[in-house]
């Protein structure tokens, strides 16, 4: 079978925009690699409470999330993925907290949210942005679901690391913002404070090579 590696950017930018098949679900473990540090650090960042209601736009093939689960008790997760394949495999790996009521995997885009409005404490999105159609429709509908007091948290990398990363181009389907866009983006969706935070790391890329990564955190509330 072919590698993730050996796919032309064009290919992987799909595979990452919308994981399918067999190579979706190879695609999964790779991103679940090369993201374990970037998915732990949003996690922290979002200061989970006992009972808090959490959507997630993009969970890929949910192995992730046991980590999130027990930051805190009584936790309920929601997510959405546009990936028949992954919504399939996260149901699969999760079935336990499914069977408890604990977490809901739901098919279907970002631009299609059908959530009751200030539904959820926190809302975020891991490597997502890129392929909105319209961010700043989707940051709306976000806000909307978020409770009072609540937050969103948006992580995408940067340009620069982007300018390094074949398949990250838009010419492919893969739109990389800025922190000026981002911020813009927020403010004109509705929120009220809107901050951005560095992250950066030395992860494995998929030729085994150390790989150096900066990213942008939007924190936005209400």
């Amino acid at each position: 079978m072919t590698s993730f590696s050996d796919l032309t950017p064009a290919e992987k930018a799909r595979q990452l925009g919308t994981p399918d098949g067999e190579m979706g679900l190879a695609v999964g473990e790779v991103m679940n690699r090369m993201n374990g540090a970037l998915t732990e650090a949003v996690y922290d960042r979002l200061h989970l409470e006992p009972g808090h209601r959490v959507l997630e736009i993009g969970f890929g093939n949910g192995h992730l999330l046991p980590s999130l689960m027990r930051r805190a008790e009584g936790l309920h997760y929601v997510g959405l993925d546009i990936s028949a394949t992954m919504n399939a495999e996260a149901r699969r790996f999760n079935a336990r907290l499914i069977a408890e009521g604990s977490a809901e995997f739901h098919l279907g885009t970002a631009e299609a949210l059908a959530f009751d409005a200030a539904t959820f404490n926190r809302v975020f999105a891991v490597n997502v942005y890129y392929f909105w159609p319209n961010p700043l429709s989707v940051l709306t509908e976000l806000r909307r679901m978020l409770r009072q007091g609540g937050f969103c948290l948006i992580a995408a990398t940067d340009q620069a690391t982007a300018a390094s990363t074949p398949f990250a181009r838009l010419e492919h389907g893969f739109h990389v913002p800025g922190e000026d866009e981002l911020r813009a983006n927020h403010a004109k969706a509705g929120f009220g404070q809107v901050a951005l935070e560095r992250f950066d790391e030395v992860t494995t890329g998929t030729d085994g090579s150390p790989w150096h990564r900066g990213y942008n955190f939007v924190i936005a509330a209400l």
